[in-house]
């Protein structure tokens, strides 16, 4: 979980900084965006004050802030790939079937000139 910091609030921006040390990147490299305020932008926002609609909730303390952090982290970031890696893991089965079945035609037909041959002579 890689997380940039974008608060206009001082001291919630501090103290998330200081929460999040291990977690905290570039908005270049991140996975999420923390924000005290609804913003533009191509990554995953979670937005944290003390509305309603926010995705969490002030006040907090460090083990709540991380608990619904890798909550979000996990249901969004991780889902999302999830659903990738179970579609890419359908095509490899499905190829796995075709595989399977040409396998068995070419086994069938090699049997069946085998025990031809055999009776034949």
């Amino acid at each position: 979980m890689k997380i940039s910091i974008l608060c206009d609030s001082l001291l919630l921006k501090n103290s998330l900084e200081i929460f999040l040390k291990d977690y905290i990147t570039s908005y270049k490299n991140c996975d999420i965006v923390i924000s005290d305020k609804k913003i533009q932008t191509d990554k995953y926002l979670v937005l944290i004050n003390s509305s309603k609609e926010a995705d969490i909730q002030i006040p907090f303390s460090k083990s709540t802030l991380l608990m619904d952090l890798k909550k979000i982290y996990e249901n969004s970031i991780l889902g999302e790939n999830k659903i990738v890696k179970y579609e890419d893991n359908e095509k490899m089965i499905w190829k796995l079937e075709r595989k399977i079945d040409k396998l068995t035609l070419d086994f069938r037909e090699n049997l069946i000139n085998t025990i031809r041959e055999f009776y034949e002579k």
